[in-house]
C-alpha cells in the first residue's frame, strides 16, 4: 500500500546521510499491540518505525467536532509527523513515535483536514 504516502528522503541530525522513508501500511494497533491507536508503519532505510495515532483523539474529533479522517489522511498526517521528528530530534532507538492530541490537530490543520 505504498500509494498512501509518496516515498521521501529526509536529512536528519542523528544520521550522516539522508534517510529514505517509505510508507508500508496502516492498521489498528488495538488488535496487534493493544494500544488503542491507529498505526502507520514506515521503513526508514529498511528499518520499521510505527507512527501511533491515538483512537481517543480520533473519537473526539468525530463525536464533538464531526471531523472524520480517512486512512489516506491519517497516513499523510503520520508521514508529516515522521518528517518533522526526523528533521529535528529523532532518536534512532525509537521504534514507535506517538502523535499527541495537540500535534495531531496542528498537523491535520496544516494539511487542511481539520
Amino acid at each position: 500500500m505504498s500509494f498512501f504516502v509518496t516515498p521521501f528522503e529526509v536529512s536528519a541530525r542523528a544520521f550522516s546521510e539522508p534517510i529514505k522513508c517509505r510508507f508500508m501500511h496502516i492498521f489498528p494497533g488495538i488488535a496487534t499491540r493493544h494500544s488503542d491507536t491507529i498505526d502507520c508503519v514506515f521503513r526508514l532505510n529498511g528499518h520499521p518505525v510505527i507512527v501511533a495515532i491515538p483512537c481517543a483523539t480520533l473519537n473526539e474529533l468525530r463525536d464533538r467536532e464531526h471531523k472524520y479522517l480517512s486512512d489516506q489522511q491519517l497516513a499523510e498526517i503520520a508521514g508529516l509527523h515522521l518528517r518533522r521528528i526526523l528533521e529535528n530530534a529523532y532518536d534512532p532507538r525509537q521504534a514507535e513515535l506517538p502523535v499527541g492530541e495537540a500535534e495531531l490537530r496542528a498537523l491535520g490543520g496544516e494539511l487542511g483536514y481539520i
